[in-house]
């Protein structure tokens, strides 16, 4: 209850004048102070950078410039012509590494073969560099290369080799020369880049190769894994692109400003890293002191605010309890003038005009009003409307214009409503009756198509008896042909015998032929013998018989067999006509059963078309009902729209308009 109460109570003048100016004041002093933070940190960022840039340009030059300078010493080196030429002993050219070695700072320096073993140098060199990663370089390149700094002997080198060729160009042996590797702690120490910065000189894969911090160089550590992170490795990356720039990262939770350069003649980049609070103490300092003024400014500012929220708080109070007094509807009252400062003497004098004049006009109104809301659309506004309550006498002179249109635009249209609703209504009982008629001669073409699906269902089932005696008509062909090659074939054999027979007959004949002879000369010589032939010419004579038996037999049969013969041909003449017949027939009665198929699959058409003629009809017969719905709705609707127009022009007809 008590937070509603708080929601509830009402700010006065003074309070809200308080609050909106120190508000004000308060927004623009955080505005500024933002504003001052964010320049502050933007401008100290870019010195920074820049500053940063410039000195990781000007470092790595100078590491390039130390680098340059050891290997014109080494190069200096190899000028000698003894130390090339392979007669030389290497007694003598260990005499000239030793003269050498005393003039340079070297920490070693010696001779190596192509194997990496050593040849002839000092103690301290190594015995082999065949395990160093710059041999490798050396004898891919052929040329000077700079080996990593290395921990040895108590003290950190950088290793120089170069290759030394004889007089006829062919490889004499690797010199190789240790330097201390204060040149370059020299120009690592001396950048100045805070009490916390960094400085690092990195190889092509991150592994820090030299560090400001000469003590964690043994840690042997790599950018990726010692300050990893998405962020981070893009900076990397482009860092081991050999790329110069500046960046702002994090490591290990902490800002960081860092620029990066390559280091000529090398694969190496000098990073130089500046933590981003040694830079901001200054600014961050100034930024606290001037929020603590502006703090200072904004209480003498508020002490002055009340004092002149006093003031017009009072100059206000007498407008505001007649303002109060006004807004519950107390039109009578006067109103006392204040007299305190001008602005609020204006105030209550107009407000009092004010009250009077709107006193007048809420009784025009009224008046007014009650004869629109009795039905009298012909009054006119009055003429005691001045200044901008005229626009208020336009206003109602509008509306009484604007009702006088809309009713008599009312009552035409009631009456062009009430016409249109008679002709809808004649329509609709016209379309209604149409309907109806359209739906019944559906109904008559749905029963023909479903007289017509059974007819061309009975024509189907007849073709399909004669497809079935039809295939049966032509198996019996078939079968008759079948049987009449049979048939031809018993009647050649038939022939063939009937021919076999004529040539025995004919054998035969010969034989008896023969045989008569022979019994008549059998006979003469019974004759000759005399009384003991008698007995043999009985038998010639019998013989003789014989054979004119058989000679008679043989005419009757040679007789029968031509007759024979005869027949036989007229019936293979029959039979071939008969099976040539049996062949014409096969060939009718494929091509009736040609001609069933196709009657067959016409017939399926037909119904497939009658189907979907069929459901066509169908379709239409339900757009026929649904338009006999619509009809009859529209004929309703039509009936009340009529009723509806005759009611508006009652309720018109009450109202008093002016005449036009």
């Amino acid at each position: 209850m008590k937070k509603k109460q708080r929601k509830n109570k009402k700010q006065s003048i003074k309070q809200i004048i308080v609050v909106y100016v120190t508000s004000i004041s308060v927004s623009l002093g955080i505005v500024l102070t933002v504003l001052m933070i964010v320049a502050a940190f933007t401008s100290t960022s870019s010195v920074l950078h820049d500053s940063l840039r410039m000195a990781a340009g000007t470092s790595s030059q100078n590491i390039s410039s130390n680098l340059h300078l050891l290997t014109d010493r080494m190069d200096s080196l190899i000028q000698e012509v003894n130390l090339s030429n392979d007669f030389v002993p290497n007694e003598q050219k260990q005499q000239i590494l030793d003269k050498y070695e005393q003039r340079i700072e070297f920490v070693w320096i010696a001779a190596y073969d192509e194997s990496g073993k050593k040849l002839y140098g000092d103690e301290m060199g190594q015995d082999s560099i065949a395990e160093e990663e710059y041999f490798e370089d050396l004898v891919k390149t052929n040329n000077m290369t700079i080996g990593k700094p290395h921990y040895a002997d108590d003290i950190w080198q950088l290793s120089i080799g170069t290759p030394l060729y004889n007089d006829e160009g062919n490889l004499s042996c690797y010199l190789v020369g240790s330097y201390r590797y204060d040149l370059l702690n020299d120009v690592l120490s001396n950048i100045n880049i805070g009490a916390g910065g960094l400085a690092y000189l990195v190889d092509g894969s991150g592994n820090i190769i030299a560090d400001k911090n000469v003590a964690d160089m043994e840690k042997k550590q790599n950018l990726y894994d010692l300050y990893g992170s998405g962020r981070n490795k893009k900076v990397f990356d482009s860092m081991l692109d050999f790329q110069s720039d500046s960046a702002s990262v994090f490591f290990h939770m902490q800002q960081y400003y860092i620029a990066y350069a390559p280091v000529a003649g090398t694969n190496w980049t000098l990073m130089i890293a500046a933590p981003g609070q040694d830079f901001m103490k200054i600014m961050l300092w100034s930024v606290a002191v001037s929020i603590i003024v502006i703090l200072v400014l904004q209480i003498c500012a508020r002490k002055l605010i009340v004092k002149v929220a006093d003031r017009i708080s009072d100059s206000l109070s007498l407008a505001t309890n007649r303002l109060t007094a006004l807004s519950a509807g107390d039109l009578k009252e006067e109103v006392v003038l204040a007299d305190n400062n001008i602005e609020a003497e204006i105030l209550t004098t107009a407000l009092s005009k004010t009250v009077s004049s709107l006193a007048g006009y809420i009784d025009d109104i009224t008046a007014y009003l009650g004869l629109l809301s009795s039905g009298d659309y012909s009054a006119e506004a009055g003429d005691t409307f001045n200044g901008d309550f005229i626009a208020i006498k336009e206003a109602l002179q509008s509306i009484t214009v604007s009702l006088n249109d809309t009713m008599h635009r009312i009552n035409q249209s009631s009456v062009a409503v009430s016409g249109n609703s008679s002709e809808t209504l004649d329509y609709a009982k016209k379309l209604y009756d149409g309907s109806m008629e359209q739906t019944a001669a559906l109904e008559r073409l749905t029963e023909r198509i479903d007289i017509i699906t059974e007819k061309i269902d009975e024509i189907g089932e007849n073709a399909g008896h004669v497809i079935e005696s039809a295939d049966s008509a032509g198996a019996r062909v078939e079968e008759g042909i079948r049987q009449m090659d049979d048939m031809l074939v018993t009647m050649d054999s038939i022939n063939n015998d009937m021919q076999e027979i004529i040539t025995i007959s004919h054998l035969i004949e010969e034989i008896a032929s023969q045989t008569s002879l022979l019994s008549l000369n059998a006979s003469i010589e019974a004759a000759r013998a005399g009384e003991a032939g008698k007995g043999f010419a009985v038998v010639a004579q019998q013989i003789s018989l014989l054979s004119e038996q058989t000679a008679d037999a043989l005419d009757k049969t040679g007789e029968i067999i031509g007759k024979a013969s005869l027949s036989i041909e007229q019936g293979m003449k029959n039979a071939k006509e008969t099976a040539a017949s049996f062949q014409d027939v096969r060939e009718a009665t494929a091509d009736f059963i040609v001609i069933s198929n196709n009657m067959t699959h016409i017939t399926e058409e037909q119904k497939e078309a009658i189907g979907m003629v069929s459901e066509e009809v169908h379709t239409v017969l339900n757009i026929a009902s649904t338009n006999q719905e619509l009809a009859k709705e529209t004929d309703e609707t039509a009936a009340l729209s009529l009723k509806q127009a005759e009611e508006l022009e009652q309720i018109v007809s009450a109202v008093k308009l002016k005449e036009e």
